[in-house]
């Protein structure tokens, strides 16, 4: 059959573009690239091979803020993960320096704790029915609270006490192809498992149902309390691998709030949903906020910005994520 439509209807049918729908699906790229070219006209130290340490510094915030992406897709909060990872970096490194432990032995028992810290939390929102933002606000000041007195607020330092095998996950040998150290690659592989997980199977269709509406999941079939409690546990397998290579890295167990890495890691999962079609918490857009939130901070250090400054900016960039975000679901 002939088609018979003209060429002012076809143009009509089209959808018009939009700039509003343009910078909602892609400002936050377009933001990141922005910073970048800023960055580099400023400072011509911004992007050389030092930006191959960056990625090595950032590979704890990586992995913190994979394991939120999990249960930020299922709608809850998770505010003890820094918590998690400065405990059990202290008991790793403790087992190993003070008590002389193997250190595969002592990895496992963070590990241990890691995830019994999550079955905790699991338990407590997803069976109890307890709010995730309080209750995990609560157990995470019980695990900082537990740390600090545990070491009277002293760094627990390992310096000449941990193995240089342990002391590789922090730093090693960078590899003889792109020059990346241990710590990447094994954030890069933390990172494909779990988007493994979230995009190519069964379980994660489940985990962004429940996100989407719990009640018409558990209807559906789906054990919404297992798999919300499984969020929980993935936060703490995230935050002992983010404890290992942070304290490989620098050779001891820093006693501070973590409130800034647990800004950082929110603010890289909510760049990742924002830069999302869908608005949803996704692993390749936590990892393009990470590298997002990197490039800012980088390049703010070389104009010789403090700390207070760089934390106001992850800050401000927190904000543009959610205005992102709230610009996307409004043109949907």
């Amino acid at each position: 059959m002939t088609d018979t439509t003209t060429p002012s209807e076809s143009l009509k049918s089209r959808p018009a573009f939009s700039v509003l729908s343009f910078i909602s699906q892609y400002g936050v790229i377009l933001t990141l690239l922005a910073s970048v070219v800023t960055f580099a006209i400023l400072n011509d130290r911004y992007i050389d091979p030092g930006i191959r340490n960056t990625l090595n510094i950032a590979s704890p915030l990586l992995l913190l803020a994979l394991g939120l992406t999990a249960v930020l897709a299922m709608g809850d909060f998770d505010l003890s993960v820094t918590g998690i990872q400065s405990a059990a970096g202290a008991i790793v490194v403790l087992l190993i320096v003070n008590h002389d432990w193997y250190w595969v032995w002592a990895i496992l028992i963070g590990l241990a704790f890691c995830l019994v810290a999550g079955v905790v939390n699991g338990t407590l929102v997803s069976y109890i029915g307890m709010p995730s933002f309080i209750t995990t606000l609560a157990t995470g000041l019980i695990l900082f609270g537990t740390r600090y007195e545990s070491a009277d607020g002293r760094n627990i330092t390992g310096s000449g006490g941990l193995p240089d095998i342990y002391r590789d996950f922090g730093v090693g040998q960078p590899d003889p192809w792109l020059s990346l150290h241990t710590p990447v690659w094994i954030s890069i592989g933390m990172a494909i498992l779990l988007w493994l997980l979230m995009s190519k199977t069964e379980v994660g269709r489940y985990m962004y149902a429940i996100g989407g509406n719990p009640e018409a999941a558990r209807l559906s079939g789906i054990n919404v309390k297992l798999l919300r409690a499984s969020g929980f546990v993935i936060v703490g397998a995230m935050a002992l691998v983010a404890a290992v290579t942070s304290t490989a890295r620098t050779a001891s167990a820093v006693a501070d709030s973590g409130f800034s890495t647990l800004l950082g890691a929110y603010a890289a999962a909510f760049l990742g949903a924002a830069a999302s079609r869908r608005a949803l918490f996704n692993v390749p857009g936590t990892v393009l906020g990470v590298i997002f939130l990197q490039a800012v901070d980088r390049g703010l250090i070389l104009e010789g910005y403090s700390t207070g400054v760089r934390d106001i900016a992850k800050g401000c960039i927190l904000l543009l994520a959610m205005a992102f975000t709230r610009l996307g679901a409004s043109q949907r």
